[in-house]
């Protein structure tokens, strides 16, 4: 799949990636991020008591910093879950799609996954979701771009705090990015990404599993 992108020549002026897929020539644009950018959902401080309720058993899937890894959700770190009522008060109309991007913006800041389905999500601690604007930007786009050590490096000059960084929406304001203006070359590198994303995700899960297996055997072997 790699071997499908074509390398730039380094006499090349342009603002252009030294790797990119065949057949794409424009040049890349500079842009601040929230140009892009439709609306941002972030219900920072919001918990269920505040709501009136508690979690629940099963139910809605709570995002948060803890489970919201790079490239996938672990449903296992820190589930909390609730239920219909507490879902349709929490998310009030701003229900996640599948697709979006979701950011992590504390402990630990820049983890980047995308919600996986459309079954429904509560967002929840110290994580936000993006909205993009479909004719400048694509989700699979997005996703890769926040993941970029470019992008973090600069998110992490912009970032406050000591030991525990955090990133807030004004410092979000102050970061530009380079974007290809041709939506297809976007959704070229988008898919790419996503693939190799579900790729380590899915060995990520047989990692946990196996490991959990172990920690079985351990328990049962050497009471």
């Amino acid at each position: 799949m790699v071997g499908t992108m074509a390398k730039i020549d380094d006499s090349v002026k342009k603002k252009v990636p030294e790797l990119r897929f065949p057949g794409f020539t424009d040049d890349w644009e500079e842009r601040k991020f929230f140009e892009s950018i439709a609306s941002t959902i972030d219900f920072r401080g919001r918990t269920p008591k505040k709501l009136g309720m508690d979690w629940s058993d099963s139910g809605y899937l709570a995002l948060s910093a803890l489970n919201v890894k790079n490239g996938y959700i672990d449903p296992l770190a820190d589930a909390h879950y609730g239920d219909e009522k507490l879902y349709r008060k929490w998310m009030s109309g701003r229900e996640l799609k599948k697709g979006q991007v979701l950011f992590t913006t504390e402990a630990p800041m820049g983890n980047v996954a995308q919600v996986p389905d459309d079954n429904g999500y509560i967002l929840s601690q110290r994580t936000v979701a993006f909205e993009t604007k479909e004719d400048m930007m694509t989700n699979d786009f997005l996703a890769v771009l926040l993941k970029s050590p470019l992008v973090f490096n600069n998110l992490s000059a912009l970032s406050s705090g000591g030991t525990a960084k955090g990133v807030s929406q004004k410092s979000l304001k102050g970061l530009s990015i380079t974007v290809p203006l041709d939506i297809d070359e976007q959704q070229k590198i988008g898919s790419f990404f996503k693939h190799l994303d579900d790729t380590i995700a899915l060995h990520q899960r047989k990692l946990d599993l196996l490991k959990e297996q172990k920690k079985g055997f351990l328990q049962k072997m050497f009471v």
